[in-house]
């Protein structure tokens, strides 16, 4: 069996995912391409470190398409242009694309459609609750998701998604968004092993709450402040550190000033991600109070990293990953007085924090880039079976 990736960058995440499809595919006598259609996206302003290494030791069934070119820079019909050509010439039995609605997706789906030489799988964390759906558009989607043969998505909520967008349950799996657990969980430790040094290195408080998020409207990082200082755990010593950058940087830091939090909020715009695990690993907990979120790969990070999460129930990993009591604490969005209520709970609580954080740490070692490479064989499988046999 032939696979190939198309993606339009190879961010950081993509790498330990990729990695593991090959080791697994290798085992199983399988053949894995990537073809990356550009060389830089403007998504992350911050170097892509585990990317950087990968391409030290380039694959031969690797390629960039538009080398020193950045994403969505080309016309797509450039774009698809050059990719009908690489796909022609290298008879993949199954490709697997990134999303539904990218313009590289679309053409692939049309192309699939055309030729029937190859079966489609798109990647997506989409699920039904992402803000408001309108019924024309999501009539559309069907129609252009229902052309594709399988679908990878986050969790159950997202498969329940794509169902109703025309993927049949048994096309579909999970374990798109994953991580690599076993850097960030050693990493972690290490930084714990030297926290004085580390904390010293990143100029971080000694205790904390973090929140990991973009600066846009729904990751509702202003609400995060208004918890925070209705908490009151600025007055016990505690200090919140922001990490992240976007549109609203400048309202937050009014805000910050605002509710006298100056002192005890802290920003740190770009963190590289083999940074990261020190930021999770001394802080006590972290929060996600997306009003929706598709997912929220920091939870992994964090939990990797054995550290508990309190998310809003809106959020991807509510209920997937993180269990309300069990090993995180799950809030509504958009209510300050229970999301303070939960943060003073896990702050003042060491006993309760320390449990959740073992049993966060215990779950996501389920979800591995071993799972999404098992998944994605499965569905590979799955969806090369003529009569369509349903699986599990």
């Amino acid at each position: 069996m032939r696979i190939q990736f198309v993606i339009g960058n190879l961010s950081d995440y993509h790498v330990p995912r990729y990695r593991a499809l090959v080791r697994l595919a290798l085992r199983h006598g399988c053949q894995v391409s990537l073809v990356e259609l550009f060389e830089y996206t403007s998504f992350y302003d911050y170097p892509q470190s585990d990317r950087g290494a990968f391409l030290q030791d380039v694959p031969s069934e690797m390629i960039t398409v538009f080398k020193g070119t950045v994403a969505g820079r080309k016309h797509w019909l450039t774009v698809a242009a050059r990719l009908g050509l690489i796909v022609r010439a290298t008879r993949p039995d199954v490709v697997i694309t990134l999303g539904y609605h990218t313009s590289y997706s679309i053409y692939l789906c049309l192309l699939r459609t055309l030729t029937r030489r190859f079966k489609l799988i798109y990647m997506s964390d989409s699920k039904a609750d992402d803000g408001k759906r309108h019924r024309l558009k999501e009539a559309l989607k069907r129609i252009l998701v229902s052309r594709f043969d399988g679908a990878l998505v986050a969790g159950e909520k997202h498969r329940r998604y794509a169902e109703s967008l025309g993927i049949p349950l048994h096309r579909s799996r999970v374990g798109l968004d994953v991580i690599d657990v076993a850097y960030f969980r050693d990493a972690a430790r290490h930084a714990r092993a030297h926290a004085d040094s580390e904390r010293c290195r990143f100029a971080l408080p000694t205790r904390y709450v973090l929140c990991v998020s973009r600066f846009v409207e729904r990751k509702n990082v202003p609400l995060v402040l208004e918890a925070f200082a209705c908490s009151g755990l600025a007055q016990r010593g505690l200090s919140l550190v922001l990490v992240g950058q976007g549109p609203l940087e400048q309202t937050i830091r009014e805000r910050v000033s605002a509710l006298g939090l100056s002192e005890r909020v802290l920003i740190f715009r770009a963190v590289l991600n083999s940074d990261m695990p020190a930021f999770y690993a001394l802080a006590d907990f972290i929060v996600l109070a997306s009003a929706f979120d598709q997912w929220g790969l920091c939870v992994n990070e964090a939990m990797a990293a054995g550290r508990p999460a309190i998310v809003s129930r809106t959020c991807g990993c509510a209920n997937e990953l993180v269990y309300d009591g069990i090993n995180g604490f799950i809030v509504r969005p958009g209510d300050v007085e229970q999301l303070a209520k939960k943060m003073k709970q896990l702050a003042e609580d060491h006993a309760l924090r320390e449990k959740l954080a073992r049993d966060a740490e215990t779950t996501i070692q389920d979800w591995t880039p071993e799972l999404f490479a098992e998944n994605v064989l499965a569905l590979a499988n799955v969806c090369l079976k003529r009569n369509d046999v349903h699986a599990s």
